[in-house]
């Protein structure tokens, strides 16, 4: 008998192989980023069915409030100009693009849109390629994240280079840290360069990874699109400033603080709830690190069926069995969080 992640990938083969399939007709909602680790909470079938039905309208009203916010912080910082609001839209532009990033995490699960080639269409013209991925791309890697949390199958192994070639973390990832290690790793993060990789590196994978060819079209179509009507209007000045910058220093930024809480120096008594922490943010912390519920964690690995505005809803159920409200990692703050990542 094959190891059960040889049949988790067999499964998620054929089923993606089969876009037409009806998920919601599943009396238990089967997905193809299941886990293969064990989930010791099982809530019942027909509840997670619930939490599991799509609202499309909701992640198009989602997406539509992102880029309305990233209009605004435009228009008020050039109207407005100075510095200090420049900074400020800055940080309001890069969380905002983590965000459409965290819809477009949705969209690789199959969660945004019903219809799987509108699914990936849109939330590849609306969320993925603006910000240099494409849902293809980040599919392919994200989905043996699930499969193989924390295991060397990994996915997040790859896309953020967290092991060596031997298996073993690399120093960067390397928790608990001092204050001063911490605080240094983020900011050479932060420092522009390793944005200008991801973008080259996404530009150059999104094309290299298999897609259908109307989608390698509308691909090109758009970013040509793009790049001529920068050219036309002579905006390449305003792209670097409103999106290269903010992209490559706050969003880079956000991006590392989000998977260092997720999956850094996670301690529990139980080993499956030890695989990640879930972060729910302050009020501030939703709106500028940890957006559209993604600190909800440890519940969406176990429930990637579940769309992110059911997420708090999933969180209740689990709350409410004894096992997760006291072995799941749960902390109030996305500084508790990264304090957890710090010696004493």
């Amino acid at each position: 008998m094959p190891p059960l992640g040889q049949i988790n990938q067999i499964v998620t083969f054929l089923r993606e192989e089969n876009p037409t399939e009806d998920i919601s007709k599943n009396p238990v909602v089967v997905h193809p980023h299941n886990t293969s680790r064990g989930i010791p909470e099982r809530l019942p079938p027909a509840k997670i069915k619930e939490l599991s039905a799509l609202q499309p309208g909701r992640a198009l009203a989602a997406t539509a409030e992102e880029w309305a916010a990233i209009a605004a912080s435009i228009a008020i910082c050039v109207y407005f100009w100075h510095p200090a609001l420049y900074l400020l839209a800055v940080m309001v532009i890069g969380s905002r693009q983590h965000a459409l990033l965290i819809l477009g995490h949705d969209a690789s699960h199959y969660r945004y849109l019903p219809t799987r080639w509108q699914n990936d269409l849109f939330a590849n013209l609306l969320l993925m390629w603006p910000t240099f991925a494409s849902v293809e791309g980040f599919r392919k890697f994200h989905g043996t994240h699930h499969q193989f949390t924390n295991l060397p199958g990994d996915g997040n192994r790859h896309i953020w280079y967290t092991h060596d070639a031997m298996g073993e973390l690399e120093p960067g990832w390397v928790f608990p840290k001092t204050r001063l290690g911490l605080a240094l790793v983020l900011l050479r993060r932060a420092f522009f360069f390793t944005g200008m990789f991801w973008i080259v590196r996404g530009l150059v994978g999104s094309f290299l990874i298999p897609s259908p060819h109307w989608m390698l079209v509308a691909k090109l179509a758009f970013y040509l699109g793009v790049a001529g009507a920068l050219t036309v209007f002579d905006a390449w000045g305003g792209f670097l400033l409103y999106w290269l910058v903010p992209f490559c220093t706050w969003h880079i930024l956000v991006q590392y603080v989000r998977i260092i809480c997720e999956h850094s120096a996670v301690e529990s008594d139980e080993e499956e709830y030890s695989i990640t922490r879930s972060t729910i943010p302050t009020w501030l912390e939703s709106i500028f690190i940890l957006p559209r519920n993604v600190g909800y964690h440890l519940e969406h690995h176990w429930y990637p069926s579940v769309p992110f505005y059911r997420l708090p809803e999933l969180h209740q159920q689990l709350m409410a069995r004894e096992g997760f409200r006291t072995h799941a990692v749960v902390r109030r703050s996305v500084l508790t969080s990264l304090g957890e990542c710090v010696r004493p």
